[in-house]
């Protein structure tokens, strides 16, 4: 019977890295296993340095790897549905459900519905999952569930679902109650709880546990990964660091009461088989310290940009200028966008910071509560702050969308079925995607600053605005000026505009130089581009200097980061700026204050007059 590990956690605190590890490990002393990203960002085929696609791909003897492709999954699904009906159904019909099956609803259950073979299938003795952000995990283990129940209520209204007939897909229930059944059976399944000692990482922790208790789901291990090595760090400038990490290490053996492993950080990338193997010794047979390969980089990256040309980047050329912040998973963009709205609002420009994220963090950077609807901080008069909240947006999109079908005159037949149809899960992603173009078409504010979800997640909303227009169109079935469909599209124009627009919008991309965060920022940077959006700017964070190289350990990881910067200025061709590593956790104004200061090389938050128009 196959046995599955789930590695889950805040991003960056090391998922992908551990999972590889475990199933290299288990894979070496003879289990057949396989491990699967399920991350729309993965990061595998990075660390194998190897390409890995949508098909199961070997690794070494008894390994093998594969990556969700929600674009791949969708094809799949779609012919799998509706390729059966053709020849058999009126071309007519056909085509009303090939168009169908090209909506937003499509896209999340194809690549979930493939997730799950993987939970009913017997034919790894071991299945290790990669899982995305906690936010973007938990939605996709939530999804057997919502789907199994939405095929279910379906069947007893009208036989209807957002992809088509109950009839298609009935055949899925099945499947997706036996998933349900194999992630709650805890002798079968076991959830790692990847996080770093740090105040943000055990939050979310906290929270990915209690949702997925909410699921059934309760057998938890944990592993506190990126312990700074005590013999080393102690003749840095870092010592404080260490300090730190050993109070929250206490905090998480008492809200986490589960087995629990401690990872020591490396001064080394885990990459390639040599090192994973390498590490594996860390991981399960405690050693130390294994991975310090140099780089040996000569001279000093001296290419950053400076403060200046940072403001000039994010200066309001229109009423309102949008600035979205993105990158990997725990790279620090929460960080940075508080600390470009502080000094925004500092200087006394009406600014708005929203985090689309599902797991939230501004609250515990700014150390204040924020909201899920717009209200001003304690900290800086002029800082206004919310944050996006999934469930409560769901409500509110189905009441717009029900009112405007009512507005328009549809049949009591109509807003029954309409309403049968908005209890689909993917209602979720349509309903996330209009607050966020609520907040951008917002003309209360002179800045707005988004605190993106991990670039998976971000660039699925992104997308979003081509499948919205359409689903609106699908749920309404008819057109009529000035309702529903004609709005939903001025919306879309409007949205697409402003975010294309450089004059309107500024996308800067937040990276760590190493390999991995530059290498996925590259790749959101194409994607962007694609889309017809241009980034402006990359931010490096966490950036160690001259005298940080007093130790060993942190001599090793400097040397690394030049080598990393090097490729990063050649690869982006873009301005590249810079937040340095501190000594401390970035929570609270005075903190953001550094950090900002850091970055645009002046004083942030200065007292004194309103500036003229057009500084900041």
């Amino acid at each position: 019977m196959t046995d599955f590990l789930f590695f889950s956690g805040k991003g960056g605190v090391g998922k992908t890295t551990m999972a590889a590890t475990t199933a290299v490990y288990n894979a070496m002393r003879g289990k057949k296993t396989l491990i699967i990203s399920t991350d729309p960002a993965s990061n595998l085929g990075d660390i194998f340095e190897t390409r890995i696609g949508h098909t199961v791909t070997p690794i070494i003897a008894n390994l093998s790897a594969m990556d969700i492709d929600p674009d791949a999954a969708t094809e799949e699904y779609r012919e799998k549905v509706i390729g059966p009906m053709r020849g058999v159904m009126p071309d007519d019909i056909m085509k009303v459900l090939e168009e169908q099956f090209r909506s937003a609803c499509t896209t999340e259950i194809a690549a979930f519905d493939r997730f799950t073979d993987f939970l009913v299938s017997e034919e790894f003795d071991l299945v290790v999952f990669d899982t995305a952000p906690t936010g973007h995990t938990i939605r996709l283990l939530e999804l057997p569930v919502d789907w199994s129940k939405h095929i279910e209520e379906s069947a007893k209204g009208s036989g209807q679902t957002c992809i088509g007939p109950v009839s298609s897909i009935q055949g899925a229930k099945e499947k997706y109650d036996r998933a349900i059944a194999a992630m709650r059976d805890g002798s079968r399944t076991t959830f790692y709880l990847v996080l770093k000692p740090e105040k943000t990482s055990l939050a979310e922790t906290l929270r990915a546990r209690d949702e997925l208790n909410t699921l059934g789901i309760r057998n938890f291990r944990v592993i506190i990964n990126g312990i700074y090595p005590d013999d080393e760090i102690v003749h840095s400038r870092y010592a404080n660091l260490s300090a730190l990490q050993a109070r929250y290490l206490g905090m998480i053996e008492k809200a986490l009461p589960y087995p629990s492993s401690r990872v020591t950080l490396q001064s080394g990338e885990i990459k390639g088989l040599p090192a994973i193997t390498d590490f594996a010794g860390v991981v399960f047979e405690g050693k130390k310290t294994a991975v310090t390969e140099g780089f040996h980089q000569p001279g000093t990256f001296d290419q950053f940009a400076d403060g200046e040309a940072l403001t000039h980047i994010i200066q309001k050329k229109r009423d309102t200028r949008i600035v979205i912040i993105t990158g990997k998973g725990g790279v620090g963009k929460t960080v940075t966008a508080c600390a470009v709205a502080a000094h925004l609002a500092g200087n006394r420009q009406k600014t708005l910071l929203v985090t689309t994220d599902p797991a939230a963090h501004i609250g515990q950077v700014l150390d204040e509560p924020i909201g899920d609807s717009i209200g001003q901080t304690k900290s800086l008069p002029y800082l206004s702050a919310a944050r996006i909240d999934q469930k409560k947006s769901v409500e509110t999109y189905k009441k717009k969308i029900i009112d405007d079908a009512v507005r328009s005159g549809y049949s009591d037949d109509m807003l029954i079925a309409l309403k049968e149809e908005l209890e689909s899960p993917c209602t979720e992603e349509m309903a996330v995607f209009e607050e966020f173009a609520g907040v951008v078409e917002n003309g209360d504010f002179e800045y707005i600053v988004f605190d993106t979800a991990p670039t998976g997640h971000t660039l699925r909303l992104l997308e979003l605005p081509y499948d919205y227009a359409r689903q609106v169109e699908l749920m309404v079935q008819i057109k009529k000026e000035g309702g529903a469909s004609d709005r939903a599209q001025r919306k879309l124009e409007s949205l697409l505009g402003k975010l294309k627009d450089p004059a309107t919008s500024a996308f800067m991309l937040v990276f760590y130089p190493e390999y991995t965060p530059i290498h996925e920022a590259k790749r959101t940077l194409d994607d962007l581009s694609l889309a017809g959006i241009d980034v402006q700017a990359v931010i490096a964070n966490n950036v160690l200097e001259n005298g940080d190289k007093n130790s060993d350990f942190f001599h090793r990881r400097a040397e690394m980061q030049q080598h990393y910067l090097e490729i990063a200025n050649k690869l982006f061709q873009l301005p590249v700026f810079k937040i340095p590593m501190f000594d401390d956790e970035i929570i609270g104004l005075p903190r953001l204050k550094q950090v900002a200061e850091a970055l645009f090389q002046r004083e942030c938050c200065p007292e004194g007059p309103a500036l003229n128009s057009g500084e900041i």
